[in-house]
C-alpha cells in the first residue's frame, strides 16, 4: 500500500518539495501549510513520484501501486495525473509532473525527506 513501504502502517516522514508537503499518516497533501485537496488515487500516485524524483516511473508500475489487482485503462492514470498537475501546478508558473512520451511520469521537484 502506499505510504507503507515497510507494510507496518503509513510512512513516519514527510516528504517536501516546492511550498509542498506530503504527509502519508493523514494522507495529506499541502501547500505552504494549507491543505490542497486531491484524491485517494491522485495521492497515492504523488507518493509514489516523490519517493523517486527526477525518475522515470513507468505507466504500467504507477497503475499497478495505485490500483492494486485491478485491471485499468491508461486513460484513468492520464486523469490523475491531469487532476495533479491542477492542484499542484495552480500558479502556472512551475510544471512539478512531467510526461516522458512512451515511458511515464515523473515529479521534476528535488524531494526533501523530513
Amino acid at each position: 500500500m502506499i505510504g507503507h513501504p515497510t507494510g507496518d502502517g503509513p510512512a513516519t516522514y514527510t516528504l517536501s518539495f516546492g511550498q509542498f508537503d506530503i504527509e502519508p499518516r493523514q494522507r495529506r497533501l499541502s501547500r505552504a501549510g494549507a491543505a490542497v485537496p486531491i484524491g485517494a488515487r491522485a495521492f497515492d500516485i504523488l507518493w509514489l513520484l516523490a519517493e523517486a524524483p527526477g525518475q522515470v516511473l513507468d505507466h504500467r508500475y504507477l497503475i499497478a501501486r495505485a490500483w492494486p489487482g485491478r485491471v485499468v485503462d491508461e486513460a484513468n492514470l492520464r486523469v490523475q495525473i491531469a487532476a495533479l498537475r491542477r492542484a499542484l501546478d495552480a500558479s502556472g508558473v512551475e510544471r512539478y509532473i512531467l510526461n516522458v512520451p512512451g515511458r511515464g511520469y515523473l515529479l521534476s521537484a528535488p524531494v526533501v525527506r523530513r
